[in-house]
């Protein structure tokens, strides 16, 4: 079989990976053990045992997890600021537009007048009263305000009151019922009968409604 095929072993060879030479497997290892160093100088690790890489990874790990913490923390005072900020903004804007409309002088103020224009209507108000007490006090000589009045004077006054008041209701109420009639006397006693009329009538025609529902029914 070998002596009736013998190309078969050169294919085999074809599919075989090339056999590496020494100086390129010296390369590789310089070069891995250059990486290795640059890792180990990165961590601050004193060698490249695994006890060691360990630690430091887990150790950056949790150095991760502290600032992602303080990170975290940090946005939620921000936003706290923040808002606090916008809060004192808005406090700030009150105060000055309270503080133009309460300032006299301003174009938006609501106390148009300056001080010193108060100042002088303060005095003229002053003096007015003045003059008014020193009236006062001249009438109150010439005619003291010395009126005696007894509690059961007052409660006498205060029944006459109610009972003017209860009559003046009264009163009220019988010029309600005769409102709209006119004036003069005669015409108001002939509208009155007819009013009365109309009235006997719209009794009478209730009246014969009635009978007629009643019959209907029966």
């Amino acid at each position: 079989m070998a002596n009736e095929n013998p190309k078969i072993p050169h294919r085999l060879e074809a599919y075989l990976p090339p056999v590496e030479s020494e100086y390129d497997e010296k390369n590789e290892l310089a070069s891995s053990l250059d990486v290795l160093a640059q890792v180990v100088n990165i961590l601050g690790i004193p060698d490249a045992s695994f006890f060691n890489y360990s630690t430091a990874i887990t150790n950056m790990s949790n150095e991760k997890t502290a600032l992602s913490r303080s990170l975290n923390r940090l946005k939620a005072v921000e936003e706290e600021l923040m808002t606090h900020l916008a809060s004192l903004k808005h406090e700030y804007q009150l105060l000055a537009h309270w503080n133009q409309v309460l300032t006299p002088g301003n174009p938006d103020s609501l106390l148009p007048e300056n001080s010193a224009t108060m100042e002088r209507r303060k005095e003229s108000l002053v003096k007015k009263a003045k003059e008014y007490h020193k009236e006062l006090e001249a009438l109150i000589a010439q005619e003291p305000l010395t009126i005696p009045i007894s509690l059961a004077q007052l409660m006498e006054q205060k029944e006459k009151n109610l009972v003017k008041l209860k009559e003046l209701k009264e009163k009220k109420a019988k010029i309600k019922t005769f409102q709209g009639l006119p004036p003069n006397l005669d015409l108001a006693r002939h509208e009155l009968r007819a009013a009365r009329k109309r009235q006997m009538e719209l009794i009478q025609l209730r009246e014969r409604l009635l009978a007629r529902m009643a019959d209907s029914i029966s």
